[in-house]
């Protein structure tokens, strides 16, 4: 009886011997050094500037269409740029013109509410219609956005478009602000 007990205390202090052995060796992998925390508080604050610098997540949006008609507006881009919201004009037979927007910050938000509530990031690179024969006449458009965040979309099509009202919602915000900063009404 006396070997057994022996046995069983030597079973349990082993395993609690390797438990112990094993805890401690979590913990020495988990200890992090002074330089570490140090370059992890430098992130955070990186982080907390990068959100504050950026009160939307998105960073450029553009509008362009060709058609057969001449257009007062071909292109339509609104960006950051040295901490100003720009309004970027172009039309067809126009040079581009720069506007600094007040008003920008709200633009972006519209835009990015816009693109995600449309799915927009998901778009094809590009469209076509589905007929082979060739198009004499027609339109061609094509859709760029960039988010804070890294994600961006570039597409665009000939005579096709994508399902659903993104482009015509990011069409008209825009160009009724480019209207707007114009000063022309349509």
């Amino acid at each position: 009886m006396k070997i057994f007990k022996i046995t069983i205390l030597v079973i349990v202090l082993a395993m609690l011997g390797s438990t112990f052995t094993v805890d401690a060796k979590v913990k020495k992998h988990r200890r992090t050094t002074k330089k570490e925390k140090t370059m992890q508080k430098k992130d955070k604050t990186a982080q907390k500037k990068t959100v504050e610098a950026s009160t939307c997540g998105l960073d450029m949006v553009e509008y362009h269409y060709q058609g057969m008609r001449m257009s007062p507006l071909a292109l339509i881009r609104v960006e950051r740029k040295d901490d100003k919201v720009m309004l970027v004009i172009k039309g067809t037979v126009t040079d581009e013109k720069e506007f600094v927007i007040d008003d920008g910050e709200q633009l972006l938000k519209d835009a990015l509410a816009i693109i995600e509530e449309e799915k927009m990031l998901d778009y094809a690179v590009s469209y076509a219609p589905a007929t082979k024969g060739r198009i004499l006449d027609g339109y061609r458009w094509e859709f760029k956005a960039k988010l804070s965040d890294g994600r961006s979309v570039n597409s665009g099509g000939n005579n096709a478009e994508p399902g659903g009202e993104g482009l015509n919602k990011i069409r008209n915000l825009l160009y009724d602000r480019a209207y707007k900063e114009l000063g022309i009404d349509y």
